[in-house]
Parts: C-alpha cells; structure tokens; sequence
C-alpha cells in the first residue's frame, strides 16, 4: 500500500528508519539521474562514514548498605571467603563511539571526472549543533567557492538549517530544497522550495555544464518507489505519534483527519 501522506512521510524520519531510507534515496536519485544525463555526465553516490559519539549519562553515586553472597562451589570458599571485593564508588555509562554514514549524490562529466552538481541529502548528523552542522557548513561553503551546483534537500523536521538564507528570517515549512547554481558573478543565489506536510515533492532542476539544460529531479516518484520497495507500508505504525518534532497545530490536525 503506498503511505498515506501526499508527500513526505514524516514517520520516515524515525532514528529506526531514517538510515535505511536516507542510503535508498541516495541511490535511488542517482539511477534515475543517470537515465537522463549518460553519457556525457553519469551520477553516483558519495558515502562518507562519520564517528559520533552516544550519550553519556549522568552519574549515579552508590552507597553500599549491605552485602550480596551467593554460593561458592566446594573448594572455593575458603578463597573466596579470604578475598574482600570492594565495591564500586559509582556507575557512569560509557561513552559508546558509533559509525553514521553520509549519503549525497555527485553529477560528474564522463570525459573529466569532473564534479559539476553535488546533491545533498540533509542526515540528522549534518543539523546537529556541534560537530555535525559546523562540518556541514564548511563543505557547503567550499561548494559555493567552487564552479560546482549545490543542490540541497532536507526531508527532516528537526534540527537546524545549514543555510543562513533559510534561516533568516526562517521558513515556515515541514520540508526545504534548495538549488544554487554556479554563475559567471560572484553572486549566488539560492532557488528555495517551501513545502508543507499535505504537499507532494517537487520536481527540482539539476543544472549541468553550460548550454546543456537542466535536468529533472523527480523527488516524489523517488520517494513512492523506495516506500513500496522497503515496504515501509508494514513497518509502520500510523498508531504511533510522528517522530519528534511534534507538528505545527494546523499540520497535526490534517494529520490527524486523514489517518483517521
């Protein structure tokens, strides 16, 4: 069955879903891409691999009010009994280093291996305060350096925006694609997209290498596909709250009525 939701599903954007759907969109992108721009471009996809560390919890002191025995096997009691185990002073929970893998696609010529569109797909490491968003702000800003087309789509709620022409003043809506071409000036001018929960995805323009035209990047057929592959339509709950963040007022009652 396909999702229920027009456009994005914000259930997509759950932290058990999200990776797989983020590496199948990814690739999904670039085959369709390559459909229409081979052979004088081909488009792959870019896998970067990130540490991130998980939470640290606060500690908790323990106070040792009494002993714990168990039964000893004959033969080890005596040692067992002669050998005083001192307890611990607290319990932290250990910082845990886990792996997160960045997914873009890159338009490149054939004949030069050159990059000419790099398309971002916005993860929720890359609108982290902190390490994540810094990181992603400097390759945006050696992108917009460059003679390479930025591309940029973000399909999270959550998080902070990279750009500084979405943030202010910021953008009212769920969802947030940009194009940004590479001009003969030095001015460059981000094409914004807008869209609500109850809109369906645009199709965005990939520019190329002059005179060559743009060409077409269909998100929401994209989206369907991977939906009815992953068979997303079993996976999830519609039961369940939307993942965090919760929903402006007007999106969570229109939610509400077409789940109903």
């Amino acid at each position: 069955m396909p999702s229920p939701f027009p456009g994005m599903d914000p259930y997509l954007e759950a932290p058990n879903i999200w990776p797989g759907f983020h590496h199948r969109l990814a690739g999904e992108l670039a085959d369709r891409l390559n459909a229409r721009i081979v052979p004088k471009y081909y488009a792959d996809v870019d896998v970067r691999t990130v540490l991130e560390e998980i939470s640290i919890a606060m500690p908790k002191t323990m106070l040792p009010d009494g002993g714990i025995y168990e039964r000893v096997p004959y033969g080890l009691a005596e040692v067992a009994a002669s050998v005083a185990i001192a307890p611990p002073s607290l319990e932290r929970t250990a910082s845990v280093v886990a792996e997160t893998k960045l997914f873009s696609v890159q338009v490149r010529e054939t004949e030069t291996g050159d990059l000419v569109s790099s398309i971002e797909i916005l993860s929720p490491y890359n609108k982290r305060r902190g390490e994540g968003l810094d990181e992603y702000r400097q390759k945006r800003k050696r992108i917009l350096r460059s003679a390479v087309h930025l591309v940029e789509i973000d399909l999270l709620r959550g998080g902070i925006r990279p750009g500084a022409e979405v943030n202010e003043p910021p953008l009212e809506a769920e969802y947030i694609f940009l194009v940004n071409r590479n001009r003969d000036s030095d001015a460059r001018i981000s094409e914004i997209w807008t869209v609500e929960l109850n809109q369906a995805l645009p199709n965005l323009p990939v520019p190329l290498l002059a005179p060559d035209p743009d060409v077409a990047l269909e998100l929401q057929p994209a989206l369907d596909t991977i939906y009815a592959r992953a068979r997303y339509d079993v996976r999830i709950n519609y039961q369940n709250p939307v993942p965090p963040p919760p929903l402006r007022p007007a999106m969570q009652n229109w939610m509400e009525e077409i789940l109903a």
